[in-house]
């Protein structure tokens, strides 16, 4: 390597005296091999020539870029391709600054990347590895002394594997605070991980994809990653990743520090996000968690990067990683099924026209990024623009199939769908959610919000899948449980319960950390949104009544007056709490950087200010029945109401909408 990583006394002796144990070698872990499926997946082309001149790479680049970027209304966009350790093709597109008329450029112009930026933060662990300072499958908690993760799961530690591999079993969360608006609201690493630490809400995956193992992507446990590169490295995350990665592949243009140093200030890209249809420029983002997405870098200094990887750690004369840890890095280590694409350490895998390519994706509020490593051939394919994406996230994958179409064609064989498959096709059949939510905040019930994916059998005899992309896409069996897009290579699969069922999606957004699981009966959306518009109508109802009885007619049992003005109180707060609940939700939409709203906080007071009205209202109900408190129809409105207002308290607390933290 071009120089021992800088680490403190103890942690150098560690690597000497690992030298001879060869701790990367030893770290290997068993996992199922990639395994293409005979007649069905793709088979690449043998005269398919490759990149054969830069004069016709420019030229086809070129013309997809401005088509993609006509057709996604971008700003701007700088593409960078590697093959056998040069750079072929590193060039801007559009504007760095649509306003300013500044062009973008590839060498000059830096852009966001954002988690694209991790695999920086796996590099400089992977060289801990290495060095022998840190163990794959050794608790992280072995490397924090500012926190410890919680022991959930008895005997079932969090490894540095799982890091990797985001096999972790944690939950999600980043409404409000992941990405924020001023760089007086970031936290210091540690500080940030304590205060936004996610629950445990699954044991790490052991690679049985068939009774519950699931990956789910984390921005946290990068962040951890990084920390644990601090606290082993003894030097700032920033001054690591300068040191040991950049210093030595030539990366002058490139910082995770926020804001961006002024040396680099005047030539960052403008980010664009969408405000009222339209790409608006937009302020500097900043990443709570800068180890999983913080970097500002050119294009030219990533395809330095690139090679790097490419050359199994070296870039000329200089190397980030050894050969054996490189290809470590590289090979597959977590497989949720043979026939699908699978996690490496840091990086996941695509199969794209029968060819593997290791690839990590980046989005930010502004930017759109993807890192394509054809690892076999020695090539390698960046793209970010710098503009929220108006038609989805199409525009790179739009441009990967392309350049793979163009210069590592395939054939893709027709699939008939089995003749008894429509006797399984319900065996399929369901709504699932992506794993990747919060579970036990108040951000679960954004997941109410979001449509979920859907699985229904068509009439001939496949599956159609909904919820990604605005299409429905075509599946047909190609192998027990698994299934191949009819008219792509991409492949997904699902695998059972101990019972047997179907109750999980594996790779449903292509990526071995997308997987989802079956929705449970309780949590069906519309069943809660029919609860809540039901509910809605009742208070409403409620609230009228008695506004009508109390000017009409005050005769009767004082009881049944008290009766009447509690519903109208319950029917009041819970109107109250769906307003305030929408403009919060607004508010996050149209202000993605901004934390969460007070009334937001204020609109969660309001269920548990109802929690023992509605109890009244329970007693209310058996003692009008009881002692025949207003007319039948009378007594039949107001335990409708009551049971409504029941189902509404319990709609909410499945959604962790009372008496549950909102991240601050």
């Amino acid at each position: 390597m071009s120089k021992l990583f800088r680490v403190p006394a103890l942690a150098r002796a560690m690597v000497f005296a690992s030298l001879a144990l060869s701790p990367v070698a030893q770290a290997q872990i068993q996992t199922q091999a990639y395994l293409p499926i005979e007649g069905v997946s793709p088979q690449p082309l043998e005269q398919a020539a490759g990149i054969t001149s830069r004069a016709d790479l420019e030229a086809f680049i070129d013309g997809v870029m401005n088509a993609q970027m006509l057709a996604q209304q971008t700003v701007g966009g700088v593409v960078a391709v590697v093959k056998d350790g040069q750079v072929l093709l590193a060039k801007g597109y559009g504007y760095a600054d649509r306003e300013a008329g500044v062009a973008m450029d590839a060498e000059r112009t830096l852009v966001r990347p954002g988690s694209v930026s991790k695999l920086f933060t796996w590099t400089a662990l992977m060289q801990l590895v290495e060095a022998g300072a840190v163990s794959l499958d050794a608790d992280v908690n072995q490397y924090i002394s500012q926190f410890q993760i919680p022991d959930t799961f008895a005997g079932q530690p969090i490894t540095v594997r799982n890091l990797f591999t985001h096999s972790a079993g944690l939950e999600d969360g980043a409404v409000g605070f992941l990405i924020v608006d001023r760089e007086e609201r970031l936290l210091a690493p540690a500080d940030a991980l304590t205060r936004y630490m996610p629950a445990r809400v699954r044991p790490p995956a052991s690679g049985d994809f068939n009774n519950g193992d699931m990956a789910s992507y984390s921005n946290w446990a990068t962040e951890l990653a990084g920390l644990i590169v601090s606290n082993v490295s003894g030097l700032e995350f920033n001054q690591y990743i300068e040191q040991n990665i950049f210093e030595p592949l030539g990366m002058h243009n490139s910082t995770f520090r926020q804001p961006v140093p002024e040396a680099l200030r005047d030539n960052l890209a403008v980010g664009y996000g969408v405000s009222g249809g339209q790409l608006k420029p937009k302020p500097f983002e900043y990443v709570m968690y800068p180890a999983a997405g913080s970097m500002s870098a050119t294009a030219s200094d990533i395809a330095r990067f690139m090679i790097a990887h490419a050359q199994d750690g070296a870039l000329g004369d200089h190397r980030i990683l050894g050969e054996a840890a490189a290809r470590q890095m590289h090979a597959r280590a977590l497989s949720p099924n043979p026939h699908l694409t699978g996690a490496a350490l840091g990086f996941y895998e695509n199969w794209v026209n029968g060819r593997r390519i290791l690839v990590h994706a980046g989005n930010t509020t502004q930017f759109q990024t993807e890192f394509n490593l054809l690892i076999d051939e020695g090539v390698g394919l960046f793209f970010c623009v710098n503009s929220a994406s108006t038609l989805g996230f199409s525009a790179r994958r739009d441009l990967l199939h392309a350049f793979m179409d163009r210069y590592y064609p395939s054939h893709l064989p027709e699939v008939e769908p089995p003749s008894d498959f429509a006797e399984r096709a319900a065996d399929y059949v369901g709504r699932y959610r992506f794993n990747r939510h919060a579970y036990t905040t108040a951000e679960k019930a954004f997941s109410l919000l979001s449509g979920g994916l859907n699985v229904s059998a068509s009439a001939r005899n496949t599956l159609l899948l909904t919820g990604i992309g605005d299409m429905a896409t075509e599946w047909v069996e190609v192998a027990p449980d698994t299934f191949r897009r009819i008219d792509d290579d991409a492949t997904l699969a699902f695998s059972r319960d101990g019972q047997g069922q179907v109750a999980y999606l594996l790779n449903a957004g292509y990526l071995p950390s997308m997987q989802a699981y079956r929705v449970p009966a309780a949590e069906n959306p519309p069943l809660h949104w029919l609860i809540q518009a039901l509910s809605a109508l009742a208070f409403l109802a409620a609230v009228v009544a008695l506004l009508r009885r109390w000017r009409s007619d005050r005769e009767g049992p004082a009881m049944a007056h008290l009766a009447r003005f509690t519903a109208a109180l319950v029917g009041l707060a819970q109107l109250l709490f769906l307003v305030l609940f929408a403009l919060s939700v607004s508010a996050l939409t149209n202000n993605p950087l901004e934390p969460y709203p007070a009334i937001f906080s204020g609109a969660l007071w309001l269920p548990q200010v109802a929690l023992p009205l509605t109890g009244l209202m329970v007693l209310f109900s058996l003692l009008a029945w009881l002692k025949g408190w207003w007319s039948r129809w009378g007594r039949l409105t107001y335990s409708l109401t009551t049971s409504l207002a029941v189902a509404f308290l319990w709609s909410l607390s499945v959604w962790n909408l009372i008496g549950v933290h909102v991240p601050a």
